[in-house]
């Protein structure tokens, strides 16, 4: 198992066993597949100075552990802002639609914010204090998920708990990174690797009887005001569900430096 992917012709993309989810061996984890349309995202007309922002991807049906047909086109173009489609295909079906902004990326002296000493409102400023990687001895032993299939991506990422974990009440702090190259011979980028680990935010925080209770996201969004350093990308993560309602996770991300951006998943949240 050395990668998700590989690449058939320009457009069409063959799925490994490693891009399994933990629910089936047949459907892919959204993550893997995620990060494949980011990446056309990004290689779609290139512009020298724009970066990947923004990405939003919704979840239309299983995703089969199958060949994969890629396609992307301009929304809408602009000098500092683009939006991109990307939209992954099995068998004829669109089975995972993304939507991202490519933007002009800042200048290095731009004035940081919040500024040094300002207060954040409600906390929800970026932290820039630098954080420390657990030990290997904090790495994850047994199942993320109980009884989930193990031979696909839960192999194919490496988890380390500092806080909560699997039936811990929902809320966790964790590092990760991934094993495998997304696409074969190719080193995954920073948005790549953030949208691998950055679906797992439900997982992560996993906490109620699956034979029970059924809490899945048909959607994941991420946005990066600054690109990931590193292969470890940490996520400090929280499921809600509001009874008579629905379900979201929330996830805050970041690297060694510190906060990178931010991630969201609405959550189908049902009684079995």
């Amino acid at each position: 198992m050395s990668s998700f992917y590989s690449q058939l012709d320009d457009a069409v993309y063959a799925s490994h066993p490693a891009t399994a989810g933990p629910w089936s061996a047949e459907a892919q984890h959204a993550g893997p597949p995620s990060a494949l349309l980011a990446r056309a995202i990004e290689r779609h007309e290139p512009r020298e100075g724009m970066r990947l922002a923004d990405f939003r991807a919704d979840i239309l049906g299983p995703i089969p552990v199958a060949p994969l047909e890629v396609s992307a086109r301009t929304l809408r173009g602009g000098r500092s802002m683009e939006l991109i489609e990307a939209t992954a295909s099995a068998g004829g079906r669109p089975v995972l639609a993304a939507r991202g902004w490519r933007i002009l990326r800042a200048s290095a002296d731009f004035p940081p914010l919040p500024a040094d000493g300002a207060a954040a409102v409600a906390g929800s400023g970026p932290r820039r204090t630098a954080l420390e990687l657990p030990p290997a001895s904090a790495t994850l032993e047994g199942s993320l998920i109980p009884g989930a299939h193990e031979d696909g991506y839960l192999a194919a990422v490496e988890w380390r708990f500092t806080t909560g974990g699997p039936g811990s009440g929902g809320v966790a702090e964790v590092w990760g990174r991934q094993l495998i190259d997304l696409v074969e011979g190719e080193e995954p980028d920073a948005f790549q690797r953030a949208l691998v680990l950055a679906d797992s935010a439900g997982g992560v925080t996993f906490t109620l009887d699956p034979r029970r209770h059924r809490y899945i996201n048909c959607d994941i969004s991420v946005s990066l005001h600054r690109d990931p350093e590193g292969e470890w990308l940490r996520m400090s993560a929280e499921s809600i569900a509001s009874p008579g309602h629905g379900g979201l996770v929330r996830n805050v991300l970041a690297d060694g430096r510190g906060e990178v951006g931010i991630g969201v998943q609405t959550m189908v949240a049902q009684e079995l």
